[in-house]
């Protein structure tokens, strides 16, 4: 591998993204998520770009391992890494609520989508984050690390990441402060998934249940807004990476300093 293939797939993305943006301004939404605009859809470009680049230069056996790799259990060492995935972002979720509530800001109820259509849309995020974190987690990081440490990649791939959704955001309405903290919030949620991804024996799988929680909030609680802050959040994500990176260091982020390690 080589780390200049990486800015040849994030140049390869943002390519394939651009009709999705133009698409984007149309002002229509998905069907099926009517909080999202048309232009999500481009969350399958990372995927694309990815087994593209992958089925050129190595083949289409190595694409479709490439693909599968998204979905394998077998290289997760400890199941707790997956309870991790799954937790860390709906415990973010709750805690930048809870500190929104106890500002005094008045707060509407929450209410669930029906329960008939909870199942369809973990599915949904399930399948946009393995689109995104093929190429994300699965092409990008590796390639990167070939001349970066594993928080240098992670901060790069945080930082394209929050670029590449400033246009859809910015379509949907939000405010030029709200996309500079919910970028700077991506970066630190990239950080936590490469910790957990390393630390979970390279598994893909992670760093989708991971992605897919840090969606999924919106896709079931539709009226989820008022309860959210960009700015918050990035406050109660920067406490977990410090620890990360202050206990297992920023080289590769899967080794405790001395006298942490058992």
């Amino acid at each position: 591998m080589k780390a200049n293939e990486a800015p040849r797939f994030f140049g390869l993305v943002l390519l394939l993204s651009l009709p999705f943006y133009v698409l984007g301004t149309a002002g229509l939404a998905l069907p099926f998520a009517p909080a999202l605009p048309l232009s999500a859809l481009m969350a399958s470009v990372p995927m694309i770009a990815a087994l593209a680049l992958v089925w050129r230069y190595q083949g289409l056996h190595a694409a479709a391992g490439q693909f599968q790799s998204a979905f394998a259990l077998r290289h997760i060492p400890h199941r707790g890494w997956a309870l991790l995935a799954v937790s860390i972002m709906p415990a973010a979720f709750a805690f930048t609520g809870g500190i929104i509530w106890l500002s005094g800001a008045a707060m509407p109820a929450l209410h669930l989508i029906p329960l008939s259509a909870i199942i369809p849309a973990f599915v949904l995020f399930f399948l946009g984050a393995v689109a995104e974190e093929i190429g994300w987690q699965g092409y990008a990081f590796p390639r990167l690390t070939t001349r970066y440490s594993a928080l240098t990649a992670a901060l790069i791939i945080g930082v394209v990441w929050g670029l590449w959704h400033v246009i859809p955001f910015a379509v949907m309405g939000r405010s030029a402060t709200w996309i500079f903290w919910q970028g700077a919030g991506m970066v630190l949620m990239r950080i936590l998934i490469v910790w957990l991804v390393v630390n979970a024996g390279q598994s893909l799988l992670i760093a989708v249940l991971f992605h897919m929680m840090s969606n999924s909030v919106w896709g079931i609680f539709p009226d989820y807004d008022p309860w959210y802050d960009p700015m918050v959040m990035c406050l109660v994500l920067l406490v977990p990476v410090i620890a990360v990176v202050g206990f297992w260091g920023p080289t590769t982020l899967n080794r405790l300093r001395p006298g942490l390690q058992r």
